[in-house]
């Protein structure tokens, strides 16, 4: 059985083997780009580790056999066709991006068969015209320009083409400091340097902007916070990690606010080629609630409200040549309100439960706009990706996409409460959205897929890497969330509902989830050293989510009284070593952006923990609610960078 990702639509074996290293020359395409160049060095290194000999590249005219590139006429622009025969291997492209994607195919095939490759005709197109990847760097973790770059390559391995970084505040605009300071923001040189090097791998890096709702860290700021629909002195309040995601919508009454917009567009999307860019727009939780009271009773409803303030950024947008996507959750309510906007915009369906049917999809499909539909990783409030619940929920939603003609698939990665998940375990969801976008009949055979990813990007050859991750996360019955919010000052009036949401979990089937970590966990180490993986620290955070989440649910057994497991006290102590190697981790591929956040709320628990130790109060006593510091970040130390 092949292992490749995504399938190919079509495959037909001679049932032979042909060996690799006969293969002596690489015969470049005419006019080859140092695009497909790159990618052809990659090949022939990877031949290489495999032959112990290196392939000769030459432009004609050689004897022996041959690796072969040339563009041919098809249906698709990305299609290629690809054959391994005795006299050597072909690859064929309709564009440069069909030749580009021939190669990945060739490059798994070399590492998951090695020296001998099978004798295959493959003709391969995608079903989804756009296949992207939607990651926070807002919420928690900015990663290092090294770290995208590599983001980008592993999306292009899988044919992904499309990347969407979401950013509420964590851009270097030159007028708006008051915005990002202190939170080691992306510049302009990094995004423009971003932008080339997806070009070169066929990605288009879209711009994503929040720029309606979800405008914390602008409204908290002096300068800005009389923009706020709520009436607040919202600089004197509080970091909440609950507000943050709950409020801060912009005030559309006043003029300012779309002033605003218009100056931050301008300094951000000409860093992009795109011809895109997502306006965002969801979850505007506040609007008409506070300063826009009197022109939502003028309008008649918030739908009303939103659209009109809606059309004025897409206008904005439209300005610099881009077309406008934005979240398509508000409007879905009234979808008579669609046929307002502009015929290019392009609403983003979300849905991230495992069957994805809070959505009516055929409400943009009759809509007559394109859309696209959008699964996540679920990753967010967890150590370790629920690969369980975010497997489910991309393979349902690539088919409702498929049966209402959406025109892509947008797999999104979010960083809620400090975004403590890492970005090597959503790499599985990633690469299963990449399949699904590409041929999704072959894609939803999940224990196909599985098979598939432990021999590519894991490097396992026994699947006992994702099994044992699978079956843990299967158990898991808390929230890492839940414990954040028994210490945020945003959380005040949800509280006692958190309290009792931990009191209803059954002590049985904490202990069973506690046992299910560590067990995950032994069976990983025992395949551990003998895995290959294409990137070694995803690999680490894997083992590091798994242990990570078999002691957050220690800390709710703890919490619950439960009897027969470690002492409050004990669990503190490896907590606090666990936030040592959660510092290493987190700055290997990050900035330190908000690390100093999140370790707060894990000393906060640690010290929760001591004083149930002492005290013995468990949920019966108040939380140790020390407020968290509305100062700038702290630097790392050097042991931490």
């Amino acid at each position: 059985m092949l292992h490749l990702i995504p399938m190919p639509k079509k495959i037909r074996s001679s049932g032979r083997k042909y060996p690799l290293e006969e293969v002596e020359n690489l015969l470049l395409p005419e006019n080859c780009s140092s695009s497909i160049l790159e990618q052809l060095v990659c090949l022939a290194d990877e031949a290489e580790h495999c032959t112990a000999r290196r392939m000769r590249f030459v432009r004609s005219g050689v004897e022996g056999k041959t690796l072969s590139l040339k563009f041919s006429p098809m249906a698709d622009p990305e299609g290629y066709r690809l054959k391994i025969h005795a006299g050597g291997i072909a690859l064929e492209g309709a564009s440069e991006a069909g030749l580009f994607y021939a190669i990945q195919t060739l490059r798994q095939l070399i590492r998951t068969e090695g020296a001998f490759l099978p004798g295959i005709t493959v003709e391969d197109a995608p079903d989804f015209a756009a296949r992207g990847f939607y990651h926070d760097v807002t919420r928690g973790k900015i990663p290092t320009l090294e770290t995208l770059f590599k983001l980008a390559d592993k999306m292009a391995y899988y044919k992904l083409n499309q990347l969407q970084l979401y950013i509420e505040h964590t851009f270097a605009f030159a007028r708006h400091s008051d915005m990002w300071s202190g939170a080691d923001p992306l510049t302009a040189e990094e995004i423009i340097r971003l932008d080339h090097y997806c070009l070169e791998r066929h990605i288009d890096l879209v711009p994503s902007l929040s720029t309606f709702g979800h405008f914390y860290m602008g409204l908290r700021s002096k300068r800005k916070e009389d923009l706020n629909e709520l009436e607040m002195k919202a600089s004197e309040r509080p970091f909440s990690f609950r507000d943050r995601m709950a409020h801060y919508t912009l005030n559309v009454s006043d003029p300012r606010s779309i002033g605003l917009v218009e100056d931050m567009l301008a300094e951000f999307l000409p860093l992009f080629s795109s011809p895109y860019f997502n306006i965002c727009a969801d979850e505007t939780y506040d609007l008409g609630q506070g300063r826009s009271a009197k022109l939502l009773k003028k309008l008649g409803s918030r739908e009303a409200l939103y659209v009109q303030f809606l059309k004025k950024i897409i206008a904005a947008v439209r300005k610099h040549g881009k077309r406008a996507m934005f979240w398509g959750d508000i409007i879905a309510s009234q979808p008579e309100l669609i046929r307002e906007l502009p015929s290019d915009t392009i609403p983003l369906e979300w849905d991230y439960g495992a069957n994805a049917v809070q959505r009516d999809t055929r409400i943009m499909q009759q809509s007559g706009l394109d859309f696209y539909v959008c699964p996540g990783v679920s990753g967010w409030n967890h150590f370790l990706n629920n690969i369980h619940v975010a497997s489910l929920n991309i393979v349902n939603y690539a088919k409702k996409g498929m049966k209402f003609g959406a025109k892509g698939i947008l797999n999104t990665d979010w960083g809620d409460y400090g975004h403590i998940n890492f970005l090597g375990p959503s790499y599985h969801g990633m690469a299963l959205g990449g399949a699904c976008g590409w041929n999704f009949k072959a894609a939803s055979g999940l224990a196909a897929f599985d098979e598939a990813f432990s021999v590519i990007e894991l490097g396992d050859r026994t699947g006992e890497i994702l099994a044992a991750w699978r079956s843990a996360m299967e158990k898991t019955v808390f929230s890492y969330a839940w414990m954040v919010q028994l210490f945020d000052p945003g959380c005040d009036d949800i509280r006692e509902a958190v309290r009792e949401k931990i009191r209803r979990v059954r002590p049985a089937d904490a202990r069973a989830a506690i046992k299910a970590f560590r067990d995950g966990a032994a069976r990983i180490l025992r395949v551990y050293a003998g895995a290959r993986p294409l990137d070694p620290p995803a690999l680490e955070e894997i083992l590091w989510g798994i242990r990570g989440e078999g002691l957050i649910h220690e800390v709710l057994s703890a919490v619950q009284g439960g009897k027969g497991g470690a002492a409050p006290g004990d669990i503190a102590d490896r907590l606090r070593l666990f936030e040592v190697d959660f510092a290493r981790l987190w700055h290997k591929r990050n900035k330190p952006s908000e690390y100093y956040r999140v370790r707060e709320v894990l000393m906060q628990i640690a010290e929760y923990l001591d004083a149930m130790e002492k005290n013995q109060t468990g949920l019966k006593g108040p939380a140790v609610q020390r407020k968290m510091k509305k100062t700038a970040p702290r630097r790392q130390t050097p042991a931490h960078r």
